[in-house]
């Protein structure tokens, strides 16, 4: 049978119509495939709520960053959001609440819809939020500690471009330094060099010395300072003598994973005084530079080793007070590989310095004083002793061995070695060693109690025949004699409990510790202490303290003989060791905020508190001599003084994109009374003193004549101090402000030896304000340049009476680090 051709041609051309199309059909069904896939959206739900309470948070944003679209949790904590897969594998989504850590999600695209419930933690509500000091080691939350605690970073000492770490504390709210003695909350006065009612440490060592308790602030290198922690209040269960007021403890930084070298340059020259005749030096001004050289490294996976040296060289702003000075410290830490747990290390210290002092200003106003020409208050008195040359030498060695047991248990011992010589013109040497030992056990109970027990004890050498030998007559009409040789020690045993139970944080430790200087006292102090911190909101935290504290008068106070500038200091060996008890009240409230570009955190903390001494050491005038216009001084026990006062803080960090802004400080008023008044055998006999003499100091309300409540001395009702930077980028400016009110209490004496000092105060009789600008600028990541304007507008304040406070400079600084 045949086939038509016409069929044949029919089927050909179906055939091929068909091969032609459904290519064509195929790839059109693959070319939209993408649109369709594109357009295709999923459903991501759930809930998010509160990792530690479980309650559900309410407002909780869900953001796809990619794509700019969100969502918030609803009433019940509950989220929907569309999500379009637009071709995509996976996206990234972000779950985030104030006050909360935020957490991000990959979410798969190509299981379609799906549920996700989310737990987030809580964030810390301070950026300053670790800290060692008041639990001697554990690590808590500074929001948490039942004390008042302040911290200042590196960050902010790098700011004051100083030598000495004195002068970055004293930005610090509460703390005042008056010519080199340290006061928290007006613990302390102004005892002429000798005694500290504030244990001063680095890295938990104390820093006073063996002979007079006092404080040396140069010892510390300043370059490798982490922050400084300061706790205020009663501290002696863990710190023991010295710690009435508080403690600062100065926290060094341990050398990282990569080496790091830095060098810092300094100069600065100040200008004329405000008041012009004052400006003894004419057309030189003076002047300070400074070198200073870190560096750090681990040497293998077991050593570190740190090294520090400051040259530093001062002509002083006051004459007479020029300085030399070389510091360095080597920093040694081994952990070997074979014990785990286990660290060893040795820190070296010295500082070497000659320098010029003086006791106060021979006139503030330029005159002609026993027929010598005065420079006025930036010149020294008269008096041989009163201004005097020194060659100082430090030298400190601390070792210490760390055993962190597998359980978590840690054993540690630290030990310091200072030894000080001071040779000077006046009849004033001395040599003294301070050997300070603390064995430590620190375990954790049940999880939630950290439980701290140790054994602290110092044995200090002194010889001084020159301040506290040779026969002398003391305060009480006795003739002593004695070889200047003497020696103390002391032995303390504490434990404190750290617990935290839920929101509530408890404290509760207990001291007794027993002191003895050579055979002739010997005394033992139970101590005991307290605290309370609740969190009442999130962020919100209440707390209560109570605790005691005790105060041994240093050999210098007990047996120091010694002239100068009029001042006849006479030894009181029978003088008795202070007792204190503080308590405080206070509330803390954190913020925290997160928007798309403003972001911040910080907190406000508001302090009420009360310290009760007895047996306050102070030194007082006992009987004056109206022929030498000189005075008998001694130690003597202010039998029941109070100090009570409220404190208000702040600290708060601020990011706009490129912009931010750091705030801290605070005010601190206080009310120092001696609430026994004055004694009668303390009142001075007025029948031999000249009417003029008479006439003024009943004109300036000499408290020991007139009958009122008698004033602590050497302290102000008032101190502000606050911290400002606002920087853009690689550029910022900073200020600095310390204020204070008039100091309305000081030894009347002075206003007799002291030329022109009541017209001083007369002139400034609101106290002082002094401001500090700051400019720097961030060359690159590994160095910076600042300018320091300090006394900005020059104002005219004395330290401490007869000692002018240190007017306008300009200083540079160039640090770099790699």
């Amino acid at each position: 049978m045949s086939i038509p051709d016409d069929y044949l041609t029919h089927l050909a051309m179906k055939i091929r119509r068909k091969t032609i199309i459904q290519p064509l059909l195929i790839a059109g069904l693959f070319l939209m495939a993408p649109l369709w896939v594109w357009g295709q959206r999923i459903t991501l739900s759930g809930t998010v709520t509160d990792a530690s309470t479980k309650e559900t948070l309410v407002g909780a944003s869900v953001v796809v960053p990619e794509d700019g679209t969100g969502a918030y949790t609803d009433e019940t904590g509950s989220y929907t959001l569309s999500i379009e897969v637009k071709g995509r594998q996976q996206v990234k989504v972000q779950y985030s609440y104030t006050g909360f850590a935020k957490q991000t999600l990959n979410i798969p695209l190509d299981e379609g819809n799906q549920v996700r419930d989310i737990r987030l933690e809580p964030e810390d509500f301070t950026t300053e939020d670790v800290v060692i000091t008041a639990s001697k080691g554990f690590e808590q939350k500074q929001s948490d500690v039942t004390v008042s605690i302040s911290v200042m970073k590196q960050e902010a000492i790098d700011l004051q471009a100083t030598t000495d770490v004195s002068t970055a504390i004293t930005q610090i709210p509460g703390i005042d330094v008056l010519d080199g003695q340290v006061s928290i909350r007006g613990s302390s006065g102004f005892a002429y060099g000798v005694g500290s009612r504030v244990m001063v440490m680095m890295n938990g060592l104390p820093l006073l010395s063996g002979d007079a308790s006092s404080v040396d602030f140069r010892l510390i290198p300043v370059d490798n300072i982490s922050r400084i922690e300061v706790v205020k209040g009663a501290s002696s269960v863990l710190y023991g003598s010295s710690s009435l007021g508080g403690v600062i403890n100065i926290i060094t930084d341990d050398a990282g994973e990569k080496p790091k070298t830095s060098i810092r340059l300094r100069g600065a020259i100040y200008d004329q005084p405000r008041f012009k005749a004052l400006d003894w030096d004419g057309d030189a001004s003076p002047y300070q530079a400074s070198a200073h050289l870190f560096h750090s490294r681990q040497l293998n996976k077991s050593t570190d080793v740190i090294l520090q040296t400051d040259l530093i060289k001062d002509s002083g702003y006051r004459q007479g007070t020029d300085r030399e000075e070389f510091r360095g410290m080597l920093m040694w830490k081994f952990r070997p590989e074979h014990v785990p747990g286990l660290t060893l290390g040795a820190n070296v210290g010295t500082r070497i310095d000659s320098s010029g002092a003086t006791l106060y200003w021979r006139s503030y106003y330029p005159d002609t004083i026993n027929g010598v020409v005065s420079g006025g208050a930036l010149t020294p008195t008269l008096d041989g002793n009163g201004a005097r040359k020194r060659l100082n030498t430090r030298l400190t060695i601390d070792p210490y061995i760390k055993y962190l047991t597998p359980k978590g248990n840690m054993y540690w011992y630290r030990g310091r070695y200072l030894r000080q010589k001071n040779v000077n013109n006046t009849n004033q040497s001395n040599r003294s060693s301070i050997f300070y030992n603390d064995f430590l056990y620190q375990t954790t109970l049940l999880d939630k109690i950290n439980w701290v027990s140790g054994l602290t004890y110092t044995y200090s050498t002194i010889d001084s025949r020159d301040l506290f030998g040779g026969e002398r007559i003391t305060a009480e009409g006795d003739t002593i004699f004695h070889d200047g040789m003497f020696s103390s020690n002391s032995l303390g045993l504490y434990t404190q409990l750290d617990g935290k139970f839920g929101r509530l944080n408890t404290s509760l430790g207990l001291r007794l510790e027993t002191v003895k200087i050579d055979t002739l006292q010997r005394e033992t102090i139970p101590l005991l202490r307290a605290g309370l911190n609740y969190e009442i909101a999130r962020g919100t935290n209440v707390r209560l303290s109570a605790g005691q504290a005790f105060r041994a008068p240093s050999i210098a106070e007990r047996y120091t003989s010694t002239t100068g500038g009029g001042i006849i200091v006479e030894p009181n060996p029978n003088i008795k060791s202070e007792k204190g008890f503080s308590m405080e009240l206070a509330l803390r409230q954190g913020f925290r905020f997160n928007n798309l570009k403003f972001k911040g955190q910080g907190y406000i903390d508001v302090a009420a508190f009360r310290m009760q001494y007895d047996n306050m050491v102070e030194f007082g005038l006992k009987e004056l001599n109206i022929a030498t216009l000189s005075g008998r001084f001694s130690t003597t026990n202010v039998a029941n003084a109070r100090i009570s006062g409220i404190e208000v803080t702040a600290l708060g960090e601020f990011e706009y994109g490129p912009w931010y802004f750091n705030f801290s400080g605070g005010v601190t008023y206080i009310d120092p009374v001696d609430l026994d008044g004055v004694p009668p055998e303390r009142q001075l006999d007025l029948s031999a003193w000249p009417d003029n003499l008479v006439k003024l100091l009943i004109d300036i309300q000499n408290p020991e004549i007139v009958d009122q409540p008698r004033r602590l001395k050497y302290r102000t009702k008032w101190t502000t101090r606050a911290s400002g930077t606002l920087g853009y980028k690689k550029l910022s400016f900073s200020t600095n402000v310390r204020a204070r009110s008039f100091m309305e209490s000081i030894d009347q004496f002075l206003f007799i030896v002291v030329n022109d000092l009541q017209d001083f105060r007369q002139r400034h009789p609101d106290g002082s304000e002094v401001i500090d600008f700051i400019l720097g600028y961030e060359i690159n990541p590994y160095s910076r340049v600042s300018v320091n304007v300090n006394n900005a507008f020059n104002e005219e304040y004395m330290i401490v009476p007869g000692i002018l406070g240190e007017q306008r400079s300009l200083s540079v600084q160039f640090k770099v680090v790699f």
